[in-house]
């Protein structure tokens, strides 16, 4: 069976509506407008077989290295062909062309078919809760985790099923730990379960590694990168992921840290005239600014905007 993976033009409008009907959704014609006027921050995918559009998925790409994967659907009489797959592999394809290397999207526990197909996308847990929903992280080519795992390719991973204490924060944690040697990285994420809230990002990391070992905060309230330097001196350069229209400050932008020496850096952020993020489109009205550590490491911090 072949199958295309398109981006949505207003000819496939109808094999959508199409699509939503056999699942109980509700199409508006607003929506080929509205998604028209997206396409700078998001795409909107569909799935063809024999001209009938047996899918959809959207791939929102607002503030880098991020990706969210919004309802992906396939028509009940496509499951187990696929589908599913070739979406996934284009909006993963999509976003890594654009930068945008760490991919995320929510399913549910009971949900075994989409956890199988993203588990073949190495899509790890990250922020569990005792209700039906979770959010899943994937670490695309050139990220930082990706990287630690290419190295240490024999690994334990553990997620916790709750909050966990990380510098005076609460985050939910996961860890990869090297079975064969000392190494391991703990990522930190700040987010709730669900999608009424603020967007997940990764707001802490724990990095040990030969004679290297050192944590990285993001804190909020105010807005500062917390650095903890527990192995031997290490040089730090940090600089900003910012999307248009955003003004990034970063106190220091070279750092220096002895054995045992700690440092809190004053960072911020704030929007211009050029900022035009659809944030009433996207799964959060929360603007967030990135920065990367070293070429590698990627920390974020966010606000809000109600």
């Amino acid at each position: 069976m072949k199958v295309q993976v398109l981006e949505f033009e207003e000819k496939f409008a109808e094999g959508v509506e199409e699509l939503y009907n056999t699942l109980g959704w509700k199409f508006s014609p607003k929506l080929i407008n509205i998604w028209k006027s997206l396409r700078n921050y998001s795409k909107v995918l569909v799935a063809l077989s024999d001209d009938r559009v047996v899918g959809k998925v959207t791939l929102d790409v607002a503030f880098p290295p991020y990706a969210e994967i919004v309802n992906l659907i396939v028509h009940p009489e496509y499951h187990g062909k696929g589908i599913g797959t070739k979406l996934i592999e284009e909006c993963i394809k999509i976003s890594e062309s654009k930068g945008h290397n760490i991919q995320f999207l929510m399913t549910e526990y009971d949900n075994i078919p989409a956890l199988n197909l993203y588990r073949k996308f190495n899509f790890y847990p990250a922020i569990l809760s005792k209700r039906k929903q979770l959010w899943l992280f994937r670490f695309g080519k050139g990220s930082f985790v990706e990287n630690f795992l290419k190295a240490h390719s024999l690994f334990e991973f553990k997620v916790s099923r709750k909050k966990v204490s990380f510098h005076g924060e609460k985050f939910y944690e996961i860890s990869f730990a090297d079975i064969m040697s000392n190494a391991r990285l703990k990522v930190y994420f700040r987010g709730q379960p669900g999608q009424e809230g603020t967007m997940p990002r990764i707001a802490g990391i724990s990095f040990m590694e030969g004679k290297k070992t050192f944590d990285l905060v993001a804190y909020e309230t105010p807005f500062e990168l917390g650095i903890f330097n527990y192995g031997e001196g290490v040089s730090l350069k940090i600089e900003p992921l910012s999307p248009k229209g955003l003004e990034v400050f970063i106190e220091k932008q070279i750092l220096k840290l002895s054995r045992n020496q700690n440092e809190r850096v004053k960072i911020d952020f704030k929007k211009t005239r050029d900022f035009d993020t659809p944030l009433d489109y996207l799964s959060f009205r929360t603007i967030v600014a990135s920065f990367r550590i070293n070429e590698k490491f990627v920390i974020s911090i966010g606000k809000d905007c109600r």
